[in-house]
């Protein structure tokens, strides 16, 4: 049996100020402890069927796990796992779908850990008394030159190639997400986001918008700043905060 502390959840999803449909998808369940945020890709309302199958198909696989158990790592890396696999099935059926996909970030908090799956460049980050702190590692072209030393953060923060991603759920049969574990105490603040954030919003500032007790507010004034700096991309946000013990 898991044990989960009291959360605080709230989340926004947002077409932007460009972009004439909305291709992310979120979902949490306060309860359960979970939340999930995708940004599709693709042709034509591609993306929004690849990331509202990737939310449908892993809330599926956390649900179980509340009522059956298991060890939290691997059942998110399976879940995600199993969301690729039947984007890919999907596009693979119709020809409309062709090379449609999605990222994803899927946090679960229990037992006083926070768990993670990830891929894409779609991002976590944890706020609290010591600062804001990425968690997540995008999986990007220019992540991967930064990685390798040909391309500093403020380089690859204005790169023409910032958004070209090199891992995503439904291009190929099988996707490995990148696993993470880290401390989730009390005051604690998590937030999911995809790339419609940061991209408007760089790391040193996002401070500045998580100090709010109200998280439905914290997550419309993310959205509308966003919005307000040319909103070029879908937007969304999921706040998680850290209670105490239940």
């Amino acid at each position: 049996m898991m044990n989960s502390p009291a959360l605080a959840i709230s989340g926004v999803t947002d077409p932007g100020r460009v972009r004439d449909h909305n291709e992310d998808a979120i979902r949490w369940d306060t309860q359960g402890g979970w939340a999930i945020l995708a940004d599709g890709m693709g042709g034509h309302l591609a993306g929004e069927v690849a990331s509202a199958l990737a939310i449908e198909t892993i809330a599926g696989e956390l649900e179980r796990l509340q009522s059956d158990g298991g060890p939290v790592p691997e059942v998110l890396q399976q879940a995600v796992a199993g969301a690729g696999r039947a984007i890919h099935e999907q596009a693979q059926a119709d020809i409309r779908y062709h090379n449609m996909g999605t990222t994803v970030v899927v946090t679960l908090i229990h037992d006083g850990l926070l768990s993670c799956a990830h891929v894409g460049d779609s991002r976590l980050y944890r706020f609290n008394a010591e600062g804001l702190t990425l968690l997540s590692r995008d999986h990007s072209l220019v992540q991967e030159l930064v990685d390798e030393g040909f391309l500093s953060r403020e380089e690859a923060a204005s790169s023409v190639h910032k958004n070209v991603i090199t891992r995503a759920l439904g291009l190929q049969e099988t996707v490995e997400a990148d696993l993470l574990q880290v401390p989730a105490a009390p005051g604690d603040l998590f937030l999911l986001c995809s790339d419609g954030l940061t991209d408007m919003i760089a790391d040193e500032e996002l401070p500045l918008y998580l100090a709010n007790d109200n998280l439905d507010e914290m997550a419309r004034e993310l959205v509308a700043e966003a919005n307000a700096r040319g909103g070029m991309d879908n937007i969304s946000v999921i706040l998680v905060r850290v209670g105490e013990q239940a």
